[in-house]
């Protein structure tokens, strides 16, 4: 989905960002409770969008609640370690990366999440890709201290974006000519080396088919998906590594199905961000039914809220849009934030999910106030104003949380 363009001062920003600010984001404390909120009124261009998506969160909330026994299942709630997201690329190795991802699991922890969720994107643990070793240690050592907070990981190992918008990894030439045969060879050869070496407790090998189509050139159909998740778990030495592989809720439900069909899966990862049409209060309980059928566990991999439309969806790729992953970063979306994480903890313990994880966990910590000029800003500019007012929210005295990350807390506090 990306009509929206970023021109290189913007993608010289963000790049910017991911080196530096998402790890410079974390380095701040997180405790306490916060303020009582009162979010902005949305401004006119999203008045509309925002009477739609609240209705629809009330709509999937009822729906959720009345699927729901009242009873609480054990899941495992996470969040995204955004710095340690291997589409950060080389910057990963730079001196501040890595003090950034320690107290960010720290502080993680004090939200009270009892997992992480890395993405080790692929192909950057293959030999043949630039600094490979480099990021093979920097993940086995990411592995290490998860396991020392006696946290749970969960390893998703799609592929890394081409778009320099979400992106520094170069990826672009290692993919020109890609086929199947050595897709197929090199993505076995990754999940050994995960296995061996980062040993996470979840392993996805893949999900959301069309983005990845969409990173690849190669066609994701639902034969090809299963071809290749039957190739890399034939055999496979898993360790006690649960391994998975899913979609998106907005994907074909054939996905699920075909996948749920390989004994080698351990579970079905789900991915919500559009609550749109059907794409929550029916797809999401009809994946989690498809898992059950099949004795699978189910993992909800990654969820937020996406500020679209049914309009916004049609324009192309869910997961390949800028411009509308920037709306994000806006305050006044607060509340749906707030009540789209009350409403993904009740679903979780309604079709009892094992490992749920809400991937921009910045949202946690500040958010930035719509102005006439911030409403002109590209998405990287956006993007570092976000994670600048998360930054200054963490290091105050006492810290302070935004109402999305209080949520959190309260709702998964033991």
């Amino acid at each position: 989905m990306s009509s929206h363009q970023v021109n290189r001062t913007n993608v010289e920003r963000l790049r910017g960002l991911l080196a530096g600010a998402l790890g410079a984001v974390f380095l701040a404390a997180l405790s306490g409770s916060g303020p009582v909120w009162s979010a902005p009124p949305a401004p006119v261009q999203y008045v509309d969008l925002y009477a739609g998506l609240d209705a629809k969160l009330k709509a999937i909330d009822g729906v959720v609640t009345a699927r729901s026994t009242g009873g609480k299942h054990d899941v495992t709630f996470s969040a995204e370690l955004l710095p340690a997201n291997a589409n950060i690329g080389e910057p990963l190795f730079r001196e501040q990366t890595w003090p950034a991802v320690l107290l960010n699991l720290d502080r993680l922890q004090q939200l009270g999440v009892r997992g992480v969720k890395v993405a080790v994107k692929y192909p950057v643990l293959i030999p043949s890709f630039p600094r490979s070793a480099d990021y093979l240690e920097f993940y086995r050592r990411v592995g290490q201290e998860v396991r020392r907070r006696n946290l749970k990981l969960l390893v998703q190992m799609t592929d890394g974006f081409r778009e320099s918008a979400f992106s520094a990894l170069p990826v672009e030439p290692y993919y020109a000519g890609l086929t199947w045969e050595r897709y197929r060879r090199e993505k076995r050869q990754m999940a050994e080396t995960i296995i061996r070496e980062i040993r996470p407790d979840y392993l996805t090998v893949q999900n959301e088919p069309g983005t990845q189509a969409h990173n690849t050139g190669l066609p994701m159909t639902v034969q090809n998906v299963t071809d290749l998740l039957e190739s890399v778990t034939r055999g496979l030495d898993k360790r006690g590594t649960l391994v998975g592989a899913g979609a998106g809720t907005w994907e074909d439900l054939a996905y699920a199905q075909s996948l749920s069909r390989i004994g080698a899966i351990d579970y079905l990862d789900m991915h919500i961000y559009p609550i749109t049409r059907d794409y929550v209060n029916d797809r999401a309980f009809r994946f989690a039914e498809i898992a059950q059928r099949a004795g699978k566990r189910l993992v909800l991999g990654e969820a937020w809220l996406y500020k679209a439309s049914d309009q916004d969806l049609r324009a192309g790729n869910v997961a390949a849009a800028p411009g509308l992953f920037a709306r994000d970063v806006f305050s006044f979306w607060e509340p749906l934030d707030a009540q789209f994480v009350t409403t993904v903890v009740k679903l979780s313990h309604a079709v009892k999910i094992d490992f749920t994880s809400f991937f921009w966990s910045r949202y946690f910590f500040g958010y930035v106030d719509y102005s006439e000029r911030t409403g002109r800003l590209p998405p990287g500019e956006l993007s570092r104003l976000a994670n600048a007012a998360a930054g200054r929210n963490m290091t105050a005295d006492p810290p302070r949380m935004t109402q999305t990350g209080a949520t959190l807390q309260r709702l998964i506090k033991p």
